[in-house]
């Protein structure tokens, strides 16, 4: 693809390895300081927050099969930058080398009333998360980085499974290109247990903007990941730690008489539902097939230009057991491609947006010149989305078991 201008391939075990599985969980509150802004909403002009309906967190899951370790880790956040996840990932290994090997997914929730003030890009950065911080934005960074190192030294043997659903009743579909979209609203959930079945760990995959709150919120909130965290509490374990990824939501939005706690009572009834039917097992294959590359930022088809020439990211590929496909996206992919990449894989595929990168809008080419609403943030041009989903369906061709 001539649009990609580097590109590395990098294969982490493609080789099978069966072994029994140890897990370690951490949550860690990421909460900037009151007088932080946030990110997400222009309409607020960088204004302070005033203080904190629920607390951010930044909860991790290292996973072990004696072979391969992998770390996911969920964020409360608008979308932690390329250059933010790298400081991360340097500094997890300097800390537990343990980990150096390991590879790393790391999703912001996009809480729309999350912290802001991390965002280095003159001009730009200050529309999307106000004034840049940068004592602020290595607050983030730390956060992650104490929640993955914690989670890693509290290994123990666990069982695993792996689910899927569907929630209906919680999304609309917003845009403007295609004028009407069916959504399909797929759950997927990763069950944690300890040996003797008591919950450990849940995480969860669901397309929503999280945007109950409105740009006239001035409180810190996870929006309605935080309800739906408070209620799997109530309903799976007091002590279960809980991990969002959101998935294929660039047009997906909750309807406008929403309330976090009725998204969050909706979506946790339905992940404690997939829990319940779900088997685990002692023993887990890991594969994951890395795509690094750059690209030109584009100008945008209103106008907006980034100050940037080139701006290197990653996509993912991530098989379980040889069956349970997992994409990362490093931005906010339209809902359509995940109809279209279901089609041509097998087996079962999740899409995890905004993982290790958030990077904007990645569209359909019609969308893009249409100029729909998601277009103004959307800065790979109006051919990104296919070459970034051609990539991936590279990656789902090359696997070799």
């Amino acid at each position: 693809m001539l649009y990609i201008l580097l590109s590395i391939f990098s294969l982490l075990a493609p080789v099978s390895s069966w072994a029994a599985i140890y897990c370690g969980v951490a949550t860690v509150d990421s909460t900037p300081p009151i007088g932080t802004p946030s990110a997400g909403y222009e309409k607020r002009k960088g204004a302070p927050m005033e203080g904190v309906l629920d607390p951010l967190l930044a909860s991790a899951m290292v996973l072990d099969n004696g072979s391969q370790k992998i770390v996911f880790c969920s964020v409360d956040h608008l979308g932690m930058p390329y250059s933010l996840i790298e400081k991360v990932k340097e500094e997890v290994k300097r800390q537990v080398p343990a980990l150096t090997d390991a590879s790393f997914f790391i999703g912001s929730s996009h809480t729309h009333s999350g912290g802001g003030a991390f965002c280095d890009i003159p001009g730009f950065g200050e529309l999307l998360a106000g004034p840049y911080n940068e004592k602020v934005a290595l607050g983030y960074v730390n956060s992650i980085v104490e929640a993955i190192t914690a989670a890693s030294k509290k290994m123990e043997p666990a069982l695993l499974g792996i689910g899927y659903s569907t929630v209906e009743g919680i999304t609309h579909y917003r845009s403007s290109w295609p004028a009407t979209c069916t959504l399909e609203n797929d759950l997927s959930v990763i069950k944690i247990t300890r040996p003797d079945s008591t919950p450990l760990a849940v995480l969860f995959a669901f397309a929503l903007h999280p945007t109950v709150l409105s740009a006239d919120n001035r409180l810190f909130s996870a929006d309605f990941v935080g309800a739906t965290r408070t209620e799997l509490a109530s309903l799976l374990a007091s002590d279960i730690t809980c991990l969002y990824f959101n998935g294929a939501q660039a047009e997906i939005i909750p309807p406008l008489t929403s309330t976090c706690a009725g998204i969050g009572k909706t979506l946790a009834s339905a992940v404690t539902t997939v829990w319940n039917q779900t088997k685990t097992s002692d023993t887990l294959d890991i594969a994951v097939k890395t795509h690094k590359y750059s690209f030109t930022p584009k100008t945008t088809p209103f106008g907006l230009t980034v100050p940037l020439d080139t701006y290197p990211t990653e996509t993912s590929l991530i098989t379980l057991n040889k069956e349970h496909q997992f994409v990362t996206i490093p931005g906010e992919l339209s809902c359509l491609y995940n109809s279209q990449l279901k089609a041509q894989t097998k087996n079962h595929l999740t899409i995890l947006g905004l993982v290790n990168d958030a990077h904007g809008y990645i569209l359909l080419p019609e969308a893009w010149h249409a100029k729909t609403q998601e277009s103004a943030l959307s800065f790979g041009g109006p051919t990104y989305g296919q070459e970034l989903t051609d990539t991936l369906l590279q990656l789902h061709a090359s696997r070799n078991f």
